[in-house]
Protein backbone atom coordinates (compact mmCIF):
# COMPACT_ATOMS: atom_id res chain seq x y z
CA UNK A 1 0.00 0.00 0.00
CA UNK A 2 2.39 2.47 0.50
CA UNK A 3 4.13 1.83 -2.59
CA UNK A 4 1.63 2.44 -4.32
CA UNK A 5 0.90 5.45 -2.86
CA UNK A 6 4.84 6.69 -3.01
CA UNK A 7 4.30 5.98 -6.43
CA UNK A 8 0.94 8.01 -6.85
CA UNK A 9 2.59 11.11 -5.25
CA UNK A 10 5.70 10.63 -7.74
CA UNK A 11 3.13 10.57 -10.48
CA UNK A 12 1.39 13.93 -9.24
CA UNK A 13 4.69 15.66 -7.94
CA UNK A 14 4.41 18.11 -10.92
CA UNK A 15 0.66 18.54 -11.29
CA UNK A 16 0.95 19.28 -7.63
CA UNK A 17 3.95 22.05 -8.25
CA UNK A 18 2.45 23.53 -11.46
CA UNK A 19 -0.66 24.37 -9.60
CA UNK A 20 1.11 25.98 -6.63
CA UNK A 21 3.25 28.27 -9.23
CA UNK A 22 0.28 28.99 -11.41
CA UNK A 23 -2.22 29.93 -8.64
CA UNK A 24 0.68 32.35 -7.25
CA UNK A 25 1.07 33.58 -10.31
CA UNK A 26 -2.23 34.34 -11.06
CA UNK A 27 -3.42 35.60 -7.14
CA UNK A 28 -0.55 38.00 -8.00
CA UNK A 29 -3.39 39.46 -10.91
CA UNK A 30 -6.76 39.12 -10.39
CA UNK A 31 -6.19 38.63 -6.36
CA UNK A 32 -8.57 35.40 -6.96
CA UNK A 33 -7.89 32.53 -4.92
CA UNK A 34 -7.80 29.07 -5.96
CA UNK A 35 -8.65 30.06 -9.78
CA UNK A 36 -5.06 28.93 -10.95
CA UNK A 37 -5.45 25.59 -9.42
CA UNK A 38 -8.85 25.23 -11.42
CA UNK A 39 -7.19 26.02 -14.94
CA UNK A 40 -4.58 23.99 -14.20
CA UNK A 41 -6.54 20.74 -13.57
CA UNK A 42 -8.55 21.77 -16.46
CA UNK A 43 -5.81 22.14 -19.20
CA UNK A 44 -3.96 19.38 -17.99
CA UNK A 45 -6.46 16.38 -17.35
CA UNK A 46 -6.39 15.44 -20.32
CA UNK A 47 -2.39 14.89 -20.16
CA UNK A 48 -2.39 13.06 -17.13
CA UNK A 49 -5.43 10.71 -18.33
CA UNK A 50 -3.54 9.83 -21.30
CA UNK A 51 -0.45 8.77 -18.92
CA UNK A 52 -2.57 6.84 -16.68
CA UNK A 53 -4.36 5.02 -19.32
CA UNK A 54 -0.86 4.52 -20.64
CA UNK A 55 0.37 2.99 -17.24
CA UNK A 56 -3.06 1.44 -16.89
CA UNK A 57 -3.21 -0.70 -19.81
CA UNK A 58 0.47 -1.75 -19.55
CA UNK A 59 0.01 -3.67 -16.10
CA UNK A 60 -3.33 -5.76 -17.56
CA UNK A 61 -2.93 -9.49 -16.86
CA UNK A 62 -2.55 -11.40 -20.08
CA UNK A 63 -0.44 -8.19 -21.79
CA UNK A 64 2.08 -8.83 -24.09
CA UNK A 65 5.71 -8.38 -22.48
CA UNK A 66 6.75 -5.69 -25.85
CA UNK A 67 3.43 -4.09 -26.08
CA UNK A 68 3.33 -3.37 -22.05
CA UNK A 69 7.29 -1.56 -22.56
CA UNK A 70 6.01 0.63 -25.34
CA UNK A 71 3.28 1.31 -23.16
CA UNK A 72 5.41 2.21 -19.87
CA UNK A 73 7.98 3.80 -22.22
CA UNK A 74 5.55 5.78 -24.01
CA UNK A 75 3.91 6.90 -20.47
CA UNK A 76 7.36 7.63 -19.46
CA UNK A 77 7.98 10.21 -22.33
CA UNK A 78 4.86 12.12 -21.50
CA UNK A 79 6.05 12.32 -17.69
CA UNK A 80 9.42 13.71 -18.82
CA UNK A 81 8.24 16.35 -20.89
CA UNK A 82 5.73 17.41 -17.91
CA UNK A 83 8.26 17.79 -15.80
CA UNK A 84 10.49 19.42 -17.82
CA UNK A 85 7.99 21.76 -19.06
CA UNK A 86 6.90 22.43 -14.95
CA UNK A 87 10.46 23.46 -14.88
CA UNK A 88 10.81 25.82 -17.94
CA UNK A 89 7.62 27.76 -16.54
CA UNK A 90 8.93 27.94 -13.39
CA UNK A 91 12.45 28.91 -14.02
CA UNK A 92 12.20 30.96 -17.74
CA UNK A 93 8.65 32.12 -17.49
CA UNK A 94 7.90 30.26 -20.81
CA UNK A 95 6.33 26.89 -22.04
CA UNK A 96 8.76 24.41 -23.06
CA UNK A 97 8.34 25.18 -27.05
CA UNK A 98 9.51 22.14 -29.38
CA UNK A 99 11.54 24.27 -31.46
CA UNK A 100 13.14 25.53 -28.21
CA UNK A 101 13.73 21.92 -27.54
CA UNK A 102 15.28 21.28 -30.74
CA UNK A 103 17.45 24.75 -30.45
CA UNK A 104 19.52 23.86 -26.99
CA UNK A 105 19.02 20.25 -27.11
CA UNK A 106 22.72 19.96 -27.85
CA UNK A 107 23.91 22.44 -25.37
CA UNK A 108 21.72 21.58 -22.46
CA UNK A 109 23.86 19.01 -21.25
CA UNK A 110 26.58 21.92 -21.00
CA UNK A 111 24.31 24.77 -19.48
CA UNK A 112 23.33 22.04 -16.50
CA UNK A 113 26.83 20.81 -15.81
CA UNK A 114 28.11 24.65 -15.68
CA UNK A 115 25.61 25.21 -13.43
CA UNK A 116 25.84 22.83 -10.99
CA UNK A 117 29.68 22.16 -11.24
CA UNK A 118 29.49 18.97 -12.56
CA UNK A 119 31.86 17.40 -14.32
CA UNK A 120 31.43 14.75 -17.13
CA UNK A 121 31.81 11.43 -14.74
CA UNK A 122 29.14 13.19 -12.16
CA UNK A 123 26.75 13.06 -15.56
CA UNK A 124 26.91 9.18 -15.58
CA UNK A 125 26.83 8.76 -11.72
CA UNK A 126 23.50 10.48 -12.20
CA UNK A 127 22.63 9.08 -15.45
CA UNK A 128 22.96 5.38 -14.57
CA UNK A 129 20.91 4.75 -11.79
CA UNK A 130 18.17 7.13 -14.12
CA UNK A 131 18.81 4.17 -16.73
CA UNK A 132 18.37 1.04 -14.02
CA UNK A 133 15.07 2.78 -12.69
CA UNK A 134 13.51 2.98 -16.69
CA UNK A 135 15.05 -0.35 -16.85
CA UNK A 136 13.00 -1.86 -14.16
CA UNK A 137 9.95 0.19 -15.26
CA UNK A 138 9.92 -1.41 -18.43
CA UNK A 139 10.76 -4.88 -17.30
CA UNK A 140 9.19 -5.74 -14.65
CA UNK A 141 6.11 -7.34 -15.20
CA UNK A 142 3.47 -5.27 -12.75
CA UNK A 143 0.43 -6.84 -13.63
CA UNK A 144 -3.51 -5.46 -11.84
CA UNK A 145 -5.08 -7.82 -9.14
CA UNK A 146 -7.39 -10.12 -11.36
CA UNK A 147 -10.72 -9.03 -10.02
CA UNK A 148 -13.37 -7.43 -11.59
CA UNK A 149 -13.08 -4.00 -10.05
CA UNK A 150 -9.99 -3.42 -12.08
CA UNK A 151 -12.26 -1.92 -15.12
CA UNK A 152 -13.61 0.29 -12.68
CA UNK A 153 -10.37 2.54 -12.23
CA UNK A 154 -10.44 2.60 -16.48
CA UNK A 155 -13.70 4.52 -16.66
CA UNK A 156 -12.83 7.08 -14.17
CA UNK A 157 -9.51 7.86 -15.92
CA UNK A 158 -11.21 7.85 -19.31
CA UNK A 159 -13.76 10.15 -17.65
CA UNK A 160 -10.79 13.09 -16.86
CA UNK A 161 -10.59 14.44 -20.39
CA UNK A 162 -14.62 16.15 -19.73
CA UNK A 163 -12.81 18.18 -17.11
CA UNK A 164 -11.32 19.94 -19.90
CA UNK A 165 -13.89 21.37 -21.10
CA UNK A 166 -13.74 24.20 -17.82
CA UNK A 167 -10.98 26.04 -19.44
CA UNK A 168 -11.81 29.24 -20.88
CA UNK A 169 -8.76 29.73 -22.03
CA UNK A 170 -9.67 32.83 -24.01
CA UNK A 171 -11.04 34.52 -21.30
CA UNK A 172 -7.31 35.94 -19.13
CA UNK A 173 -4.87 37.50 -20.69
CA UNK A 174 -1.94 35.26 -19.24
CA UNK A 175 -4.01 31.94 -20.12
CA UNK A 176 -0.51 30.98 -21.93
CA UNK A 177 0.78 30.27 -18.38
CA UNK A 178 -2.02 26.98 -17.29
CA UNK A 179 -2.21 25.47 -21.19
CA UNK A 180 -1.00 22.06 -21.17
CA UNK A 181 2.40 21.71 -22.94
CA UNK A 182 0.78 20.43 -26.05
CA UNK A 183 -2.33 22.71 -26.33
CA UNK A 184 0.58 25.94 -26.10
CA UNK A 185 2.81 24.48 -28.73
CA UNK A 186 -0.02 23.37 -30.93
CA UNK A 187 -1.49 27.47 -30.25
CA UNK A 188 1.56 28.99 -31.63
CA UNK A 189 2.06 26.50 -34.56
CA UNK A 190 0.74 29.58 -36.64
CA UNK A 191 3.83 30.91 -36.24
CA UNK A 192 5.21 28.30 -38.79
CA UNK A 193 2.33 29.26 -41.43
CA UNK A 194 3.52 30.17 -44.81
CA UNK A 195 2.93 32.57 -46.94
CA UNK A 196 0.95 31.71 -50.21
CA UNK A 197 2.68 31.92 -53.59
CA UNK A 198 -0.25 34.35 -54.33
CA UNK A 199 0.41 35.99 -51.06
CA UNK A 200 3.87 36.68 -51.81
CA UNK A 201 3.24 38.06 -55.66
CA UNK A 202 0.61 40.26 -54.40
CA UNK A 203 2.08 41.79 -51.02
CA UNK A 204 2.51 45.74 -51.09
CA UNK A 205 3.77 47.53 -48.12
CA UNK A 206 4.96 51.25 -48.46
CA UNK A 207 6.75 52.94 -45.25
CA UNK A 208 7.88 56.60 -45.85
CA UNK A 209 10.88 57.67 -44.33
CA UNK A 210 12.35 61.34 -43.43
CA UNK A 211 16.04 61.42 -43.74
CA UNK A 212 18.41 65.21 -42.41
CA UNK A 213 21.35 65.73 -42.38
CA UNK A 214 23.85 67.13 -39.56
CA UNK A 215 27.38 67.12 -38.98
CA UNK A 216 28.83 63.57 -38.81
CA UNK A 217 30.77 62.37 -36.01
CA UNK A 218 33.51 59.55 -35.19
CA UNK A 219 33.58 58.71 -31.94
CA UNK A 220 34.14 55.58 -29.98
CA UNK A 221 31.72 53.53 -29.38
CA UNK A 222 31.06 50.97 -26.55
CA UNK A 223 27.72 48.92 -26.54
CA UNK A 224 27.37 47.21 -23.20
CA UNK A 225 24.40 44.41 -23.50
CA UNK A 226 24.16 43.92 -19.71
CA UNK A 227 22.25 39.96 -19.41
CA UNK A 228 18.58 40.32 -18.20
CA UNK A 229 18.74 43.87 -16.81
CA UNK A 230 15.47 45.52 -16.92
CA UNK A 231 13.89 47.81 -15.73
CA UNK A 232 11.99 46.66 -12.35
CA UNK A 233 15.32 46.12 -10.80
CA UNK A 234 16.26 49.70 -10.79
CA UNK A 235 15.12 52.34 -9.12
CA UNK A 236 15.48 54.86 -10.83
CA UNK A 237 13.82 53.18 -13.46
CA UNK A 238 10.62 52.00 -12.08
CA UNK A 239 11.17 52.87 -8.35
CA UNK A 240 10.01 48.91 -7.80
CA UNK A 241 13.30 47.56 -6.55
CA UNK A 242 16.93 48.67 -5.62
CA UNK A 243 19.24 46.17 -6.74
CA UNK A 244 21.20 49.06 -8.96
CA UNK A 245 22.80 51.66 -6.91
CA UNK A 246 25.93 52.45 -9.19
CA UNK A 247 23.40 51.84 -12.69
CA UNK A 248 21.07 54.43 -11.07
CA UNK A 249 23.92 56.64 -10.04
CA UNK A 250 25.33 56.90 -13.52
CA UNK A 251 21.67 57.68 -15.24
CA UNK A 252 21.31 60.22 -12.57
CA UNK A 253 24.21 62.11 -14.18
CA UNK A 254 23.74 60.83 -17.81
CA UNK A 255 21.47 60.52 -20.81
CA UNK A 256 18.43 58.20 -19.51
CA UNK A 257 15.79 56.73 -21.51
CA UNK A 258 13.25 55.71 -19.17
CA UNK A 259 10.61 54.56 -21.41
CA UNK A 260 12.81 51.98 -23.26
CA UNK A 261 11.87 48.35 -24.78
CA UNK A 262 13.50 45.37 -25.82
CA UNK A 263 12.21 43.96 -29.48
CA UNK A 264 12.23 40.40 -28.58
CA UNK A 265 12.54 38.26 -25.42
CA UNK A 266 15.81 36.07 -25.91
CA UNK A 267 19.53 37.36 -26.05
CA UNK A 268 19.57 36.71 -29.73
CA UNK A 269 16.91 39.06 -30.11
CA UNK A 270 18.84 41.66 -28.49
CA UNK A 271 22.00 41.37 -30.43
CA UNK A 272 19.72 41.61 -33.73
CA UNK A 273 18.12 44.79 -32.63
CA UNK A 274 20.99 46.08 -31.56
CA UNK A 275 23.59 45.52 -34.38
CA UNK A 276 21.32 45.21 -37.45
CA UNK A 277 18.49 47.69 -36.46
CA UNK A 278 15.79 45.02 -37.86
CA UNK A 279 13.44 44.30 -35.71
CA UNK A 280 13.85 40.40 -34.89
CA UNK A 281 10.73 39.10 -36.28
CA UNK A 282 11.52 35.70 -38.33
CA UNK A 283 10.16 34.49 -41.39
CA UNK A 284 7.56 31.32 -40.86
CA UNK A 285 9.21 28.34 -40.85
CA UNK A 286 9.14 24.95 -39.65
CA UNK A 287 11.21 22.94 -37.49
CA UNK A 288 13.33 21.39 -40.10
CA UNK A 289 14.18 24.59 -42.20
CA UNK A 290 15.66 26.41 -39.73
CA UNK A 291 12.62 27.17 -37.38
CA UNK A 292 14.65 26.10 -34.61
CA UNK A 293 17.93 28.08 -35.54
CA UNK A 294 19.36 30.77 -33.72
CA UNK A 295 19.58 34.47 -35.76
CA UNK A 296 18.17 32.41 -39.13
CA UNK A 297 17.06 35.08 -41.81
CA UNK A 298 19.66 37.74 -40.05
CA UNK A 299 23.29 36.14 -41.36
CA UNK A 300 25.72 38.76 -43.14
CA UNK A 301 22.83 41.26 -43.06
CA UNK A 302 24.52 43.96 -45.44
CA UNK A 303 23.41 46.95 -42.73
CA UNK A 304 24.69 45.83 -40.23
CA UNK A 305 26.41 48.10 -37.59
CA UNK A 306 29.96 46.72 -38.00
CA UNK A 307 29.83 46.78 -41.89
CA UNK A 308 28.26 50.25 -42.20
CA UNK A 309 30.76 52.11 -39.68
CA UNK A 310 33.38 50.17 -41.64
CA UNK A 311 33.00 52.48 -44.39
CA UNK A 312 33.90 55.33 -42.27
CA UNK A 313 37.12 53.67 -41.10
CA UNK A 314 35.96 51.84 -37.48
CA UNK A 315 37.63 49.20 -36.48
CA UNK A 316 35.03 46.76 -34.80
CA UNK A 317 34.76 44.10 -31.89
CA UNK A 318 32.49 41.43 -30.59
CA UNK A 319 33.47 40.62 -26.97
CA UNK A 320 31.66 38.23 -24.37
CA UNK A 321 33.07 35.95 -21.95
CA UNK A 322 30.25 33.20 -22.71
CA UNK A 323 30.98 30.03 -24.95
CA UNK A 324 30.62 31.49 -28.70
CA UNK A 325 29.16 28.21 -29.88
CA UNK A 326 26.41 28.85 -28.00
CA UNK A 327 23.46 30.11 -30.44
CA UNK A 328 25.81 30.03 -33.02
CA UNK A 329 26.94 33.08 -31.46
CA UNK A 330 30.59 33.52 -33.31
CA UNK A 331 29.80 32.74 -36.64
CA UNK A 332 26.68 35.56 -36.93
CA UNK A 333 28.65 38.12 -35.97
CA UNK A 334 32.05 37.38 -37.86
CA UNK A 335 28.94 37.16 -40.57
CA UNK A 336 27.59 40.79 -39.81
CA UNK A 337 31.41 41.99 -40.15
CA UNK A 338 33.18 42.21 -36.85
CA UNK A 339 37.17 42.38 -37.51
CA UNK A 340 37.56 40.59 -34.30
CA UNK A 341 35.23 38.06 -31.87
CA UNK A 342 36.22 36.51 -28.80
CA UNK A 343 34.61 34.46 -26.40
CA UNK A 344 35.24 32.22 -22.96
CA UNK A 345 38.32 30.85 -24.31
CA UNK A 346 40.51 33.67 -24.28
CA UNK A 347 43.69 32.89 -22.21
CA UNK A 348 42.78 36.07 -19.65
CA UNK A 349 40.26 33.35 -18.65
CA UNK A 350 42.28 30.73 -17.65
CA UNK A 351 42.58 31.25 -14.44
CA UNK A 352 38.64 32.64 -13.42
CA UNK A 353 35.92 30.60 -12.32
CA UNK A 354 33.33 29.63 -15.14
CA UNK A 355 29.90 29.54 -14.72
CA UNK A 356 26.75 29.78 -17.14
CA UNK A 357 27.63 29.36 -20.41
CA UNK A 358 31.78 28.30 -19.32
CA UNK A 359 32.02 31.95 -18.85
CA UNK A 360 33.91 33.86 -16.52
CA UNK A 361 32.42 36.60 -14.58
CA UNK A 362 31.89 40.40 -15.21
CA UNK A 363 34.61 41.58 -13.40
CA UNK A 364 37.07 39.46 -15.86
CA UNK A 365 35.02 40.96 -19.30
CA UNK A 366 35.64 44.49 -18.16
CA UNK A 367 39.20 43.71 -17.46
CA UNK A 368 39.27 42.32 -21.32
CA UNK A 369 37.24 45.23 -22.69
CA UNK A 370 39.52 48.05 -20.82
CA UNK A 371 42.67 46.17 -22.54
CA UNK A 372 40.80 46.08 -25.99
CA UNK A 373 39.91 49.89 -25.90
CA UNK A 374 43.64 50.61 -24.90
CA UNK A 375 44.85 48.68 -28.23
CA UNK A 376 42.58 50.81 -30.33
CA UNK A 377 44.91 53.60 -30.58
CA UNK A 378 44.10 56.06 -33.46
CA UNK A 379 41.28 54.54 -35.56
CA UNK A 380 37.66 55.18 -34.14
CA UNK A 381 36.37 51.45 -32.73
CA UNK A 382 32.86 49.92 -32.27
CA UNK A 383 33.13 47.67 -29.07
CA UNK A 384 29.91 45.24 -28.45
CA UNK A 385 30.29 43.48 -25.02
CA UNK A 386 27.89 41.06 -23.66
CA UNK A 387 27.41 40.02 -19.96
CA UNK A 388 26.48 36.70 -18.44
CA UNK A 389 26.74 36.71 -15.01
CA UNK A 390 23.38 38.30 -14.78
CA UNK A 391 21.86 35.11 -16.39
CA UNK A 392 19.31 32.52 -14.80
CA UNK A 393 19.88 31.37 -12.76
CA UNK A 394 21.30 33.66 -10.99
CA UNK A 395 24.66 32.91 -8.73
CA UNK A 396 26.51 36.03 -7.32
CA UNK A 397 29.96 34.97 -8.42
CA UNK A 398 31.76 36.65 -5.40
CA UNK A 399 29.77 35.58 -2.37
CA UNK A 400 28.37 32.07 -4.46
CA UNK A 401 25.06 33.36 -2.87
CA UNK A 402 21.72 31.95 -5.40
CA UNK A 403 19.46 34.95 -5.82
CA UNK A 404 18.47 37.40 -8.45
CA UNK A 405 19.00 40.05 -5.96
CA UNK A 406 22.44 39.12 -4.91
CA UNK A 407 23.48 38.48 -9.01
CA UNK A 408 22.42 41.87 -9.64
CA UNK A 409 24.08 43.96 -7.36
CA UNK A 410 26.72 41.90 -8.10
CA UNK A 411 26.62 43.15 -11.74
CA UNK A 412 26.26 46.53 -10.73
CA UNK A 413 29.09 46.77 -8.75
CA UNK A 414 31.38 45.85 -11.56
CA UNK A 415 29.55 47.92 -14.27
CA UNK A 416 30.17 50.58 -12.06
CA UNK A 417 33.85 50.06 -11.76
CA UNK A 418 33.94 49.82 -15.04
CA UNK A 419 32.04 53.37 -15.98
CA UNK A 420 34.54 54.59 -13.50
CA UNK A 421 38.14 53.51 -15.03
CA UNK A 422 36.68 54.41 -18.47
CA UNK A 423 36.28 58.18 -16.77
CA UNK A 424 39.59 57.70 -15.34
CA UNK A 425 41.52 56.35 -18.70
CA UNK A 426 39.46 59.84 -20.37
CA UNK A 427 37.68 57.34 -22.49
CA UNK A 428 34.56 59.69 -22.62
CA UNK A 429 36.73 62.57 -24.44
CA UNK A 430 35.90 61.07 -27.42
CA UNK A 431 33.55 58.57 -26.75
CA UNK A 432 30.33 57.36 -26.02
CA UNK A 433 29.23 54.05 -23.65
CA UNK A 434 25.67 52.99 -24.55
CA UNK A 435 23.91 50.70 -21.47
CA UNK A 436 20.97 48.46 -22.37
CA UNK A 437 19.25 45.48 -21.06
CA UNK A 438 19.16 42.79 -24.19
CA UNK A 439 15.63 41.40 -22.87
CA UNK A 440 13.18 41.26 -19.80
CA UNK A 441 14.55 39.03 -16.92
CA UNK A 442 13.14 35.51 -17.89
CA UNK A 443 11.13 35.24 -14.78
CA UNK A 444 7.50 35.66 -13.98
CA UNK A 445 6.05 39.80 -14.05
CA UNK A 446 6.06 41.12 -10.44
CA UNK A 447 2.38 42.72 -9.56
CA UNK A 448 4.27 45.91 -9.27
CA UNK A 449 5.55 45.74 -13.55
CA UNK A 450 2.01 44.92 -14.64
CA UNK A 451 0.71 47.59 -12.74
CA UNK A 452 3.23 50.45 -13.32
CA UNK A 453 3.40 49.62 -17.23
CA UNK A 454 0.94 47.51 -18.08
CA UNK A 455 0.84 43.52 -18.72
CA UNK A 456 2.28 43.57 -22.45
CA UNK A 457 4.78 46.70 -22.08
CA UNK A 458 6.24 45.80 -18.74
CA UNK A 459 7.62 42.06 -20.37
CA UNK A 460 9.87 44.19 -22.87
CA UNK A 461 10.77 47.14 -20.21
CA UNK A 462 14.83 47.67 -20.34
CA UNK A 463 16.88 50.69 -19.36
CA UNK A 464 19.04 52.51 -21.95
CA UNK A 465 21.73 55.17 -20.95
CA UNK A 466 24.21 57.08 -22.88
CA UNK A 467 27.09 58.00 -21.06
CA UNK A 468 28.99 60.31 -22.69
CA UNK A 469 30.01 64.45 -21.64
CA UNK A 470 27.34 65.77 -21.96
CA UNK A 471 25.74 66.34 -19.01
CA UNK A 472 22.29 64.60 -17.40
CA UNK A 473 18.41 64.45 -19.28
CA UNK A 474 15.87 62.08 -19.25
CA UNK A 475 14.06 60.46 -22.23
CA UNK A 476 10.74 59.78 -21.42
CA UNK A 477 9.22 59.14 -24.89
CA UNK A 478 9.13 55.39 -26.21
CA UNK A 479 12.07 54.35 -27.86
CA UNK A 480 13.68 50.86 -28.46
CA UNK A 481 16.42 48.34 -29.19
CA UNK A 482 16.65 49.06 -33.20
CA UNK A 483 17.01 52.58 -32.71
CA UNK A 484 20.40 52.14 -31.11
CA UNK A 485 21.47 50.95 -34.35
CA UNK A 486 19.90 53.88 -36.50
CA UNK A 487 20.89 56.29 -34.37
CA UNK A 488 24.79 55.39 -34.26
CA UNK A 489 24.99 54.47 -38.04
CA UNK A 490 23.48 57.96 -38.79
CA UNK A 491 25.58 59.72 -36.14
CA UNK A 492 28.43 58.43 -37.65
CA UNK A 493 27.24 59.07 -41.82
CA UNK A 494 25.95 62.56 -40.56
CA UNK A 495 22.44 61.65 -42.06
CA UNK A 496 19.56 60.70 -39.85
CA UNK A 497 16.82 59.09 -40.93
CA UNK A 498 13.46 58.21 -39.15
CA UNK A 499 9.75 57.01 -39.88
CA UNK A 500 6.78 55.50 -38.02
CA UNK A 501 9.08 52.37 -36.50
CA UNK A 502 12.37 53.87 -36.52
CA UNK A 503 13.23 56.85 -34.41
CA UNK A 504 16.39 58.85 -33.59
CA UNK A 505 17.69 58.93 -29.70
CA UNK A 506 19.45 61.96 -29.71
CA UNK A 507 20.70 65.02 -31.57
CA UNK A 508 18.91 68.03 -32.78
CA UNK A 509 16.52 65.35 -34.62
CA UNK A 510 16.30 63.20 -32.11
CA UNK A 511 12.30 61.82 -32.39
CA UNK A 512 10.69 58.54 -31.18
CA UNK A 513 9.41 55.93 -33.73
CA UNK A 514 5.26 56.19 -33.93
CA UNK A 515 5.35 52.12 -33.31
CA UNK A 516 7.61 49.66 -31.42
CA UNK A 517 7.26 45.59 -32.15
CA UNK A 518 8.04 43.39 -29.69
CA UNK A 519 8.44 39.43 -30.16
CA UNK A 520 6.93 38.03 -27.24
CA UNK A 521 8.33 35.06 -25.56
CA UNK A 522 4.87 33.83 -23.71
CA UNK A 523 2.63 33.90 -26.99
CA UNK A 524 5.42 32.99 -29.49
CA UNK A 525 2.46 33.09 -31.80
CA UNK A 526 1.75 37.04 -30.97
CA UNK A 527 3.74 40.35 -31.93
CA UNK A 528 3.15 42.99 -29.39
CA UNK A 529 2.87 46.83 -31.01
CA UNK A 530 2.84 49.64 -28.48
CA UNK A 531 2.50 53.70 -29.51
CA UNK A 532 1.35 56.10 -27.09
CA UNK A 533 -2.20 55.44 -28.29
CA UNK A 534 -2.19 51.89 -26.91
CA UNK A 535 -0.80 48.35 -27.48
CA UNK A 536 -1.49 46.31 -29.80
CA UNK A 537 -1.37 42.02 -30.43
CA UNK A 538 -0.56 40.46 -33.96
CA UNK A 539 -1.47 37.40 -34.69
CA UNK A 540 1.69 35.39 -36.41
CA UNK A 541 -0.85 33.09 -39.07
CA UNK A 542 0.65 33.29 -42.67
CA UNK A 543 -1.73 34.80 -44.94
CA UNK A 544 -4.50 34.96 -42.28
CA UNK A 545 -1.85 37.14 -40.14
CA UNK A 546 -4.41 39.76 -38.31
CA UNK A 547 -4.55 42.15 -35.49
CA UNK A 548 -5.90 40.60 -32.23
CA UNK A 549 -7.77 43.92 -30.64
CA UNK A 550 -11.19 44.19 -31.51
CA UNK A 551 -12.56 48.13 -32.34
CA UNK A 552 -9.54 49.03 -34.12
CA UNK A 553 -9.36 51.71 -37.27
CA UNK A 554 -9.03 49.47 -40.19
CA UNK A 555 -6.48 51.67 -42.26
CA UNK A 556 -4.31 51.40 -38.34
CA UNK A 557 -4.90 47.39 -38.30
CA UNK A 558 -3.74 47.45 -42.10
CA UNK A 559 -0.88 49.61 -41.72
CA UNK A 560 0.09 47.20 -38.15
CA UNK A 561 -0.25 43.84 -40.11
CA UNK A 562 1.36 44.83 -43.19
CA UNK A 563 4.77 45.71 -41.29
CA UNK A 564 4.84 42.58 -39.19
CA UNK A 565 4.21 41.51 -42.86
CA UNK A 566 6.99 42.98 -44.78
CA UNK A 567 9.15 42.04 -42.01
CA UNK A 568 8.88 38.22 -41.91
CA UNK A 569 8.56 38.49 -46.28
CA UNK A 570 11.87 40.35 -45.81
CA UNK A 571 13.73 37.50 -43.91
CA UNK A 572 11.59 34.56 -46.06
CA UNK A 573 13.44 36.93 -49.23
CA UNK A 574 16.52 36.81 -47.44
CA UNK A 575 16.70 33.00 -46.70
CA UNK A 576 15.81 32.02 -49.90
CA UNK A 577 18.91 34.26 -51.32
CA UNK A 578 21.27 33.85 -48.90
CA UNK A 579 23.76 31.18 -48.67
CA UNK A 580 23.87 31.69 -44.46
CA UNK A 581 25.25 28.24 -42.48
CA UNK A 582 23.83 27.44 -38.78
CA UNK A 583 24.52 24.74 -36.55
Amino acid sequence: MAKRLGVFAFLLAPLLLKGLFVDRFIYEYTGTPWLGWARVLANDAVVYAALLVLLYLSCWPGMRRPISALLRLSALALFTVYWIDYLVIANFDTHLALGDAIKYAGYSHKYLQQIYGLPDWALWAISLPVLAAITALVSVPYRLPAERSRILPLFAIAGLPLISGFTDNDVYAHAWIYKNVFDYNLTIRSEASAYSPAFIRDFRHEEAQTCLAEPAQRKNIVILMVESLSAYQSRYFSGIRDWTPELDAIAANHLAFRNFYANGFITEDGEIALLTGLPPIYSPSSYSDGGSASFAGFYGVEQALPKRLKAHGYRSEFLTSADLEFGNTGTWAKSIGFDYVEGHDHPDYAHWDRYHFRAAPDEALYLRALDRIAKAASQPLLLFIKTVSTHHPYVDPETKQKSEEAAFRYADKQLGRFVRQLKDRDFFRNGLLLIVGDHHSMTPLKKEEAAHFGHYKASAKVPLLVVSGNGHADEDRQFQQTDVFNTLQGMVEGRQCRSDWQGVLWGEHAAPPRFIAHRRGDNRDKVSVFSEDGDYLIKLDGDDTRLGSDGVDPGLSRLLVGKINALRLARLNWLAKSAETSN
